[in-house]
C-alpha cells in the first residue's frame, strides 16, 4: 500500500472492514497490502476501538502469528483496559496466552496487576499466572507466592495456577511456600486435594536433589489420604535425583491400600531400576493384580526388547 498517513490507513481498513466479513481474507489482504509500520497502527486502532469480538479474535491470532514485539504494548493495554468487567472475557484470555508467547519481561508488571485483581473474572487471573510462569521472571515469586498462600483467595483454580507458575520460575523460595500451604492449611488441603498434587507436580520443576525441606514434603505426601496426591509424589521422586527415592516408593508398593497407587509405585521402580523388580514381584507376596500387572509390563517392554 506504500507509506500513508494514520488517517489514510484507518480509512482503508474501514473500507476493507465494510466490504468483507471473511476476516481471514481480510487479514491476508492487509498483509498483502501492508508494510509492518502499517500493519501495527490498524491492529492498534481494532484493539482501541472495534466493537466487533470476531474482528478482535482474528487481530489477536494475527499478531501471535507475526510475533511482532512492538505489538506487544497494545495487548496490554488491551487486557487493561475495564479489566474489573466481564467485556471480551474470551478475548482479554486469548491476548494474555498471545502476551506469554512473547516471553517479554516487560509485561510482567501488568499481568501481576490483573493477576491480583481480585475483582477480576478467575480466569482472566488464571491465564496471567500461566503467563508469569512461562515468561518466567522471578520479580514475579511475591505475587504468586502469596496468591498461593492466600486463605481468603476464593478460587482453587488461580492458586493451582500460581503454585504451577511458582514451579516454572525454578526458584528454589518455592519449597517455602509449599511447605507452608502443606504445613498449615490441613484442613484446606483435606477439601482440595487438587492444590496439593500440584504442589508435588511443580517441585519436580525445581532443584531438589540434595534439600531438606522437598524431601519432608514429599515424604508427608507419600502418605496423604488422596490416592491422587500419592500418584503425583511417586511421579515426582521417580524423575528426581533424591537417593531415598526407591526406598520411598518400594514403601508404597509394599503398603499402600490403594492398587493404582501400587500399580504407579511398581512402573517408577521399574524406570529408576530394571526388570529384577517385576520378578520380585511375581515371585513373592503381593496380589495377584500387581503380579498381573508385573508380567503386562514385561510382555509390553521387556520381550520386545529381547
Amino acid at each position: 500500500m506504500g507509506e500513508k498517513n494514520i488517517e489514510n490507513i484507518i480509512s482503508y481498513l474501514n473500507n476493507k472492514i465494510e466490504h468483507t466479513k471473511d476476516y481471514a481474507v481480510l487479514f491476508r489482504d492487509l498483509k498483502s497490502k501492508c508494510n509492518f509500520k502499517e500493519l501495527e497502527i490498524i491492529y492498534k486502532y481494532i484493539l482501541e476501538n472495534s466493537p466487533d469480538e470476531m474482528l478482535l479474535n482474528h487481530t489477536i491470532r494475527d499478531i501471535n502469528a507475526t510475533k511482532n514485539k512492538n505489538c506487544l504494548p497494545f495487548l496490554i493495554d488491551f487486557i487493561l483496559r475495564l479489566n474489573n468487567e466481564n467485556n471480551f472475557l474470551n478475548l482479554k484470555v486469548l491476548a494474555i496466552k498471545t502476551i506469554s508467547n512473547f516471553k517479554d519481561t516487560s509485561s510482567v508488571t501488568a499481568l501481576m496487576y490483573c493477576l491480583n485483581d481480585k475483582n477480576s473474572n478467575y480466569k482472566i487471573r488464571l491465564a496471567c499466572a500461566e503467563a508469569l510462569g512461562k515468561i518466567g521472571d522471578k520479580n514475579a515469586f511475591d505475587t504468586l507466592g502469596n496468591i498461593a498462600c492466600d486463605e481468603k483467595e476464593k478460587s482453587t483454580y488461580v492458586k493451582e495456577s500460581a503454585v504451577i507458575a511458582l514451579g516454572m520460575l525454578g526458584d528454589k523460595r518455592a519449597l517455602k511456600v509449599f511447605n507452608s500451604i502443606i504445613n498449615t492449611k490441613q484442613m484446606f488441603l483435606s477439601k482440595f486435594s487438587y492444590l496439593k498434587e500440584r504442589i508435588v507436580e511443580a517441585m519436580s520443576k525445581l532443584d531438589i536433589e540434595k534439600d531438606a525441606m522437598a524431601l519432608n514434603i514429599l515424604k508427608k505426601s507419600l502418605l496423604d489420604p488422596s490416592e491422587r496426591v500419592r500418584i503425583s509424589t511417586i511421579e515426582t521422586l521417580m524423575n528426581s535425583n533424591i537417593d531415598e527415592s526407591y526406598d520411598l516408593i518400594y514403601e508404597r508398593l509394599k503398603f499402600d491400600d490403594s492398587i493404582e497407587v501400587k500399580k504407579n509405585a511398581l512402573v517408577a521402580l521399574y524406570n529408576i531400576s530394571d526388570r529384577k523388580i517385576l520378578d520380585e514381584v511375581i515371585n513373592n507376596d503381593f496380589e495377584n493384580e500387581l503380579k498381573n500387572y508385573a508380567k503386562e509390563i514385561i510382555t509390553e517392554y521387556e520381550e520386545n526388547n529381547e
